[in-house]
């Protein structure tokens, strides 16, 4: 969905499970985009952004304001363009947002179309961990390159999303509410890969087809497609008492249905094989079914304190194709039913200091995957996670600051462990006891009429209390276990920070202002798998940005805002993401062959793929309003 925060006049991020009003399945986190906001007079704004590697953005927003008193109509269509800081990493994106809003004194109405498209060429396989060290080399792209000679050119990802939103408020009395909301999207689209060497028997050919000479190994170009629907409905009933307590109850819930296809098409191969053209060499079909009713009671028996109750039951219906204990690959049905409680409080001390608690029991069900690459024996449970957060906040006229505790256990928390489940898949496995805790503050004050500063930053412990690895032995074509006791988890890092300074000198032009903002992030070092191996890591990195904002009125249309973002500005070199693969092997040392190898020590290899970040770049950006 590109550009879509140019659409929101607000975008909040909820920690740990959330309540229900934020969405029925939250585990870690909730997102929360506002896009109702309408603006009471006609308007347009017009932004072209220019940058490094061939960047380019152009998007233009328009809006009727309120016609009549009644009704209104935006619209945004918007083009990225980019050529890529890895090699061929090229993105062509755009995307439309078109809105109408009907409201009046007892009710409202809203209806949304957003609709991306995306076509991107193939980065995900990351850089050779040999590679990483080599300055040349680091925006080396394997993608592609399984074609003799040059990369092969559309060894991209095409797809293609479209959401249909509606809402519906209306008074019904002055102590009675009601909200109504209905989404449907569709995504359809593709990856294509251009694969060499491949045994054609394993794409198999059609039944019946007859074939009198053997076919060497050969190449082919497939196409991977997913092909979606996902709609559903939500309500929420607020009903306001008169009691002394003053509580408001809000019954909710929603229902969704979730149908994907997957099917793979091979549509063209070295060889003439007798498939038909476009032959599909497997499908796939899978429906979710997601169901919710919960319960909120919120209330203030005083001016300083308030709290609330949050009930919620959740229940999930998995209909897919997949393998029964005697490897029959048929159609089966998994069904999940959650209870999620939550409770809260918060006291205000005075009008400026503020003290919360909040506790909540979260469930996540197993992906599509989990339940298609397993059998009924092996596959994995529900994850739990218990959720406590605390904190105080200050908000005063010059500063405010927060400070924040969180606790978060987990009951069956799933995680790659290198196991091959009965139908030889390398599956995520439940642990039984895991954990993340730590700490957050953050603060942001005014210093003297010209300078604000703001920073944040998160201290924490993320572990898994036994964790046992399973790694391939090449020698033998078997597995060893490798037990480990109090690691970190994967992608965890115990420490991040960050701080800004906003410097905004006086202006003699009273119709234009000019900042100045320096941001500097850091964050520590991160496992790229949950054995704590310091070979198999991202190392801590620090990366600062500076960005200068020029406005200014009545020079083109009502404001003109000119932007240049200078980000990375000392140029660190650093990878933010990765996966690792590790092995025995005693008889066959690969790096010579398979640059993602590197040997950890005796018969001991893994595999590694990196994605570094681009160095020193920058991107300026031009906002006409009308």
């Amino acid at each position: 969905m590109p550009d879509l925060a140019a659409s929101a006049s607000e975008i909040q991020v909820q920690r740990g499970v959330g309540t229900s009003t934020n969405g029925a399945g939250a585990f870690g986190a909730s997102v929360n985009l506002d896009l109702s906001k309408i603006e009471t007079e006609r308007f347009a704004t017009l932004t072209n952004t220019l940058g490094s590697f061939g960047t380019r953005k152009h998007s233009l927003l328009v809006g009727t304001g309120i016609l009549g008193g009644k009704v209104a109509f935006t619209a945004r269509v918007s083009g990225i363009y980019s050529d890529g800081y890895v090699d061929r990493a090229t993105a062509n994106m755009e995307a439309i947002h078109l809105s109408g809003s009907y409201l009046d004194d007892h009710q409202s109405a809203q209806f949304h179309l957003l609709s991306g498209k995306e076509i991107t060429y193939q980065a995900w396989n990351g850089l050779p961990a040999q590679y990483l060290e080599n300055e040349s080399l680091r925006t080396f792209n394997t993608a592609g390159t399984e074609r003799p000679g040059s990369a092969y050119p559309n060894e991209v990802d095409n797809y293609t999303q479209r959401h249909f939103l509606g809402h519906y408020k209306r008074v019904l009395s002055p102590k009675l509410h009601l909200q109504l909301n209905g989404h449907y999207t569709t995504g359809f689209g593709f990856f294509e890969q251009y694969k060499a060497d491949q045994n054609i028997s394993e794409y198999g050919l059609p039944l019946g087809f007859q074939i009198d000479t053997i076919i060497p190994p050969m190449d082919l170009v497939r196409r991977r497609w997913l092909d979606n629907d996902f709609y559903g409905g939500t309500f929420a009933l607020r009903w306001l008492p008169e009691f002394n307590w003053k509580p408001t109850f809000l019954l909710g819930g929603g229902w969704s249905q979730y149908e994907g296809k997957h099917f793979g098409e091979v549509i063209w191969a070295e060889y003439f094989t007798g498939a038909p053209n476009d032959f599909r060499y497997y499908e796939n079909t899978a429906k979710k079914r997601d169901a919710n009713v919960f319960l909120k009671i919120e209330t203030s028996p005083s001016q300083h304190f308030s709290t609330f109750l949050d009930l919620q039951i959740r229940s999930v219906r998995y209909v897919f194709l997949g393998f029964d204990n005697e490897l029959n690959n048929v159609q089966q049905t998994a069904v999940m039913d959650f209870f999620n409680p939550k409770i809260g409080a918060t006291y205000s001390f005075s009008n400026t200091w503020l003290a919360y608690s909040f506790l909540g029991i979260g469930h996540r069900e197993p992906n599509r995957d989990d339940f298609t690459q397993s059998t009924p024996a092996s596959r994995p449970r529900a994850e739990r996670m218990l959720d406590l957060e605390t904190g105080l906040r200050r908000n005063g006229e010059k500063w405010t600051a927060s400070a924040n505790f969180f606790w978060m256990r987990y009951r069956d928390q799933l995680v790659l462990d290198g196991r091959i489940n009965d139908v030889g898949a390398y599956i995520r496995s439940n642990v039984p006891d895991s954990w993340r805790s730590g700490f957050e503050i953050e603060a942001t004050g005014q210093i003297g009429p010209l300078l604000t500063l703001a920073g944040s930053a998160a201290f924490s412990q993320n572990k898994i209390r036994s964790f046992t690895e399973y790694r391939d032995n090449w020698d033998n074509g078997g597995q060893e276990a490798i037990i480990h006791r109090n690691t970190d988890l994967a992608f965890s890092p115990n420490f991040i920070a960050r701080g800004e300074m906003t410097f905004k000198p006086r202006w003699p032009k009273k119709a234009s202002e000019v900042s100045a903002t320096l941001v500097g992030k850091y964050v520590s070092q991160q496992f790229l798998d949950n054995t704590s191996n310091a070979q198999t890591s991202l190392p801590g990195y620090f990366v600062s940005d500076l960005r200068l904002n020029y406005d200014l009125t009545q020079v083109i249309g009502k404001q003109l805002n000119v932007i240049i973002s200078l980000n990375n500005i000392f140029d660190e070199k650093y990878a933010s993401n990765g996966w690792a693969y590790r092995y025995i092997s005693a008889g066959y040392d690969a790096r010579p062959d398979n640059a993602y190898t590197r040997s950890e020590g005796g018969d001991v290899y893994h595999q590694a793929g990196f994605f570094p970040q681009a160095g020193r770049h920058w991107m300026a950006t031009l906002r006409v309003g009308f």
